[in-house]
């Protein structure tokens, strides 16, 4: 099911703007004046169809957060937020806000920010702070760091530690620096995890070859890339497509097994 966002900053007379509203073809009549205009909008390029499921963002501390309760009723299913970085850092906005996401009925889930640190500090500052549940995501954000990037061999040596203790591979994000330095390579332990591809552009293609498919996609940082940008109760924020249904991913949930 494809899902029309618009990227007009209007409103409609449904009483929500645009750049919110959301239509598919089973949920607005083709005689209503909304979807008319959706319609036309699209003639005239003003609205974008992105890839997947748009149900999903990711947070940290950076981000304000007025009530989860209301990022759901804007269509958002599930919540990835940042928990810890390198061997030390933890994010203060973390516990408080995993108890009020899942209250509000939605999916949780962590990521841990790599750096060059000692793999064994890295994976007891996560799991320790993370402390996640059976149903929760988890995840290594695998991108440049000025406190010093993690090698590859430290990030197939982080998703092994996590399969160890945990009996399930993490979601790997990462974007470029990923693709380039898996550039030809097929035959990797990163092939197991789950792949949530960063690129901001109309389709998340070019993806690294470990992978046969993506399993999230990252298509904006709140700024950059296509719309919509802004979720209500949270504002601009980085938001994700998943590589499927909204029933799939509720399935499928906490996503442990990679795309096909």
């Amino acid at each position: 099911m494809t899902n029309f966002w618009c990227s007009f900053p209007f409103g409609c007379r449904h009483g929500c703007p645009l750049s919110q509203a959301r239509l598919t073809r089973t949920n607005c009549n083709p005689d209503s004046f909304l979807y008319r205009h959706h319609r036309r909008l699209i003639s005239l390029g003003g609205i974008m169809a992105v890839q997947g499921f748009n149900g999903v963002v990711d947070i940290s501390h950076y981000n304000s957060v007025s009530s989860f309760s209301t990022v759901k009723s804007d269509g958002i299913v599930a919540v990835i937020h940042k928990a810890t970085e390198g061997a030390t850092y933890q994010d203060s906005q973390y516990t408080s806000r995993r108890t009020a996401a899942k209250s509000a009925g939605l999916l949780w889930g962590s990521y841990h920010f790599a750096t060059s640190s000692a793999v064994q500090s890295q994976l007891d500052n996560y799991l320790g702070y993370a402390d996640p549940s059976a149903d929760e995501l988890i995840c290594i954000d695998y991108e440049s760091s000025s406190s010093g990037t993690m090698s590859l061999d430290q990030l197939e040596d982080f998703v092994t530690g996590i399969h160890q203790k945990l009996g399930r591979y993490p979601v790997v994000y990462g974007g470029s620096l990923l693709r380039e330095n898996l550039q030809g390579v097929t035959s990797t332990v990163l092939s197991s995890c789950p792949l949530w591809f960063s690129r901001y552009s109309s389709q998340p293609s070019d993806i690294p070859s470990a992978w046969s498919d993506w399993t999230l996609w990252q298509y904006t940082d709140g700024s950059s890339g296509p719309e919509p940008h802004a979720v209500n109760g949270i504002g601009n924020c980085d938001r994700d497509t998943f590589n499927g249904t909204a029933a799939e991913l509720q399935a499928q949930w906490p996503l442990t097994s990679p795309a096909s």
